[in-house]
Order: C-alpha cells, then structure tokens, then sequence
C-alpha cells in the first residue's frame, strides 16, 4: 500500500510536466524535425542549473487509416521512473489545438524507453485506469492573448510571434493522499516558422497540498532546431503499462 500511495502522489510532478509538453503537440512538423529547449527556474532562487530537453517527430504510420506520428520528449521522467529517458506519444499528425491540450487523452500509444529496466508502454485503457485510480482530472487552454506579431529577439535571431496565454489546472485526488492542485498561468510566444511553433514560453506553477503552497516561476526557451533525415532504428515498445512493475521494477 505505501509504495501505491507513493506512486499516486508521484502522479503531480508527471502532471505538471504534462501540461508543459501540451503546447509543442500543436501542428506538427514533418518527420524527422527536432528542436532543443533550454528549462530554468526563475523564482525563487533557481537552486539548480538550467536543463535541456530535445524535442523530435518520427513517421508513426497510419492507425486506422489516419497518418499518425511520434512526438519524443527527452530526456524526462515519467511516472515515478528512478530514470530518465525518451518519452513518446503516438498521435495524429494534423493534430489540432483542442487535440494537443488533451495530449496524454489523443496518444493513441504512450512509449517510454526506460534505459535500465527496459522499455514499457500505455494504451489509452491505461491511461484513463491510472487517471480514475489517481482522482486525476485536467482542462487547459491556449488563447491568442493579442492579436499584434510581437517581435522576440533571442541571441543573435529574431522571431516573428504570436503571444498567448497558457492556462492549466490538474487536479491530483487518490484515496489516502492529500488532494494536490496545481495551476499553470503563463504567456507562450509562437512563430510558426519554427519546427514546434514555440520560441519561449513563461509561467507561474503553483503547487496546492493541504495547507502547503508551493510557487515557481519557470521558463522555456528554443535553443536551436533542424531535421534529421536519417532513417531512426526502431522502437523497442516493450511490455504494455503495469502497476506492478511502476511499484516494485521503477
């Protein structure tokens, strides 16, 4: 039961980063296109260094006749994983905006390619029996905030935007652990010339558990993209998503 209840609580982290991976999900680019994302904490005191996250699509093939495509995260962790690793999600290639705030919900597949205990993957039963087990509840938005091109210089390139607000709440509720709520408020800069259309993005995470609040104000910056046009090996998909192995094998 205690490591049941420490996976469920680990749940909030996953989500919080979740909400974040949403707003690179939107029109897609082609097969084989990456960008580099730089993450840092901005208040309070960072107590760590800035880390680096890459972002990559590869072809998915068709899933019931509808072009589909992998969407990679890495390197991250993911559900309680004592490691971290390329997290992927098999989702339409036209996915749109209302698709992409619901990433975990419109991935047709979920892969994680766990580097020591080997990869495993979800299906959407999976998810929606993990998310019922959880109390796990989520709605998010991406708005135009204006509807003015802002012009956002970053080193020594200049980017053409749309600014957005970005708004999400999860909520957190498994029998035995404190309900925990947390809110994403931020403002995301667009420019659809870029592989994943985000340049940078800016918000305030608060974390709500019992009578303790937690605020962080974190930001996500490109770094540089391009494509890759060589053929990527196959994926290993592993054993399909089990509590157990989460609880005793993570």
């Amino acid at each position: 039961m205690r490591n049941f209840i420490a996976l469920l609580a680990l749940l909030g982290s996953t989500a919080g980063a979740q909400a974040q991976w949403n707003i690179f999900a939107e029109k897609l680019p082609a097969p084989g296109a990456w960008a580099t994302y730089q993450i840092k904490k901005v208040l309070p005191t960072p107590d760590a260094e800035p880390t680096t996250i890459k972002l990559s699509v590869r072809d998915g093939g068709k899933v019931n006749d509808k072009p589909h495509v992998w969407l990679s995260v890495e390197p991250v962790a993911w559900l309680g994983s004592s490691h971290k690793a390329p997290l992927r999600f098999l989702v339409p290639k036209d996915l749109t905006r209302e698709g992409a705030n619901k990433l975990l919900e419109s991935s047709v597949e979920i892969l994680f390619s766990e580097p020591v205990k080997g990869p495993w993957h979800m299906l959407p039963d999976d998810v929606a029996s993990i998310a019922e087990k959880a109390g796990y509840k989520t709605t998010n938005t991406l708005e135009p905030e204006t509807a003015a091109i802002e012009v956002l210089p970053l080193g020594a390139k200049t980017f053409q935007c749309q600014r957005l607000k970005m708004e999400s709440y999860t909520i957190i509720d498994p029998p035995f652990v404190k309900k925990q709520t947390i809110i994403l408020r931020g403002t995301v800069w667009r420019d659809e010339q870029t592989p994943f259309g985000v340049v940078q993005a800016k918000w305030t995470e608060k974390t709500i558990k019992g009578d303790k609040t937690r605020e962080e104000e974190k930001m996500i910056t490109l770094v540089e993209s391009g494509k890759d046009e060589t053929p990527p090996p196959a994926l290993e998909h592993g054993e399909r998503f089990s509590m157990m192995r989460l609880l005793f094998n993570r």
